[in-house]
């Protein structure tokens, strides 16, 4: 078992803020996939991924101990849980190999010639390039990313429901789902002609409305979340955008962190006509296990709630992890249930 392994699901309480200036807020701080992930106490939405390698503190041997993300960044992380701070430690002694000044004023030089490799062959292999480059956006810049889509998708018609009954049977919908921070977000009045699930990026499921309508129960609304979920993890969604932009926003993207605004412009409604594939099967059973779900709520319900299940569903009913045991709790209670498919009604 890695460092991280051992606390992936550790979190904690933190005070942090977007800059000195800014108005602090309560977060709750958790690990991810080499990143640390500030999430606010309250809603659980996502306010900043760092990469925990470049983490560093600010006041060694002070407490309570301060945090900011290497760079020029102004983000600043209060912590005061001793089994943080020292689980912080440990997993970025894990991560960041050690190194002198040498190899540290090395890495510079290596990444522009790095940069110009990828260019070069970018010019000949545009798939290495998106390939590349998706390889190396960091999650926060995926999640900004996510916001100028969800824009775009609100410049489109969309809009998103909110209620305080729906919005807490969400929170329990997801926290059922997803073992890292994620957000599931119900939009109605999309442009599609069949409702769907779509991953936008950045850990960001979008929900068409019209699924809650249809959706006999909270088990089949979660089942076809899944089915998003391991098609995202089949093919990066960051590879579709940077197809849509082209090969010089993909690179100013990998060389300066920057995408274009107008690169991306049309991008919101070519990903709602894409059409969804089948997601992997193997894996997608191991999601359904792993949080406890049978297939068969989704495979026998009277409507197809994603629309590439046909393919899948006899696989998927012979297949059932939770075939032959007993029914367990539900995802959510019925008053819960309801609530959630209020959502849009306030």
């Amino acid at each position: 078992m890695t460092a991280l392994d051992k606390y992936r699901k550790l979190e904690g309480p933190g005070v942090w803020a977007a800059s000195r200036d800014e108005h602090r807020r309560d977060v709750i701080v958790s690990f991810g996939d080499a990143t640390l992930v500030i999430s606010d106490s309250r809603s659980m939405a996502v306010l900043s991924h760092w990469s925990l390698p470049a983490v560093e503190r600010i006041n060694p041997g002070k407490r309570p101990a301060l945090f900011r993300p290497e760079g020029d960044s102004e983000e600043v992380l209060e912590l005061d849980d001793d089994w943080l701070i020292d689980a912080l430690r440990v997993v970025q002694g894990a991560l960041r190999p050690p190194g002198s000044w040498i190899t540290r004023a090395r890495r510079p030089l290596l990444l522009a010639l790095g940069a110009a490799v990828v260019l070069a062959a970018g010019a000949i292999i545009p798939g290495a390039l998106r390939e590349h480059t998706a390889s190396v956006v960091p999650m926060a810049k995926r999640v900004e990313l996510g916001n100028m889509v969800r824009a775009d998708l609100a410049g489109l018609g969309g809009r998103q429901c909110t209620s305080p009954n729906g919005d807490a049977a969400l929170t329990s919908l997801r926290r059922a789902l997803f073992q890292t921070p994620a957000q599931i977000v119900v939009m109605r009045d999309l442009p599609l002609d069949v409702p769907r699930i779509q991953h936008v990026m950045g850990r960001y499921f979008l929900v068409d409305a019209r699924l809650l309508e249809d959706a006999q129960s909270p088990e089949a609304l979660a089942g076809a979340i899944l089915m998003a979920v391991q098609r995202s993890a089949d093919e990066d969604p960051l590879i579709p955008l940077l197809r849509h932009a082209g090969v010089v926003a993909t690179f100013r993207l990998l060389t300066s962190a920057d995408m274009p605004r107008s690169a991306m412009r049309g991008y919101a409604s070519a990903m709602l006509r894409a059409p969804l594939v089948a997601p992997q099967l193997d894996p997608l059973l191991e999601r359904f296990a792993r949080v406890d779900l049978s297939t068969r709520a989704l495979v026998d319900h009277p409507t197809p709630l994603d629309p590439a299940l046909g393919e899948l569903s006899d696989a998927m009913r012979a297949q059932d992890p939770l075939a032959g045991e007993p029914v367990g709790v539900g995802l959510l209670s019925d008053g819960q249930w309801v609530s959630l498919q209020n959502i849009c009604d306030s």
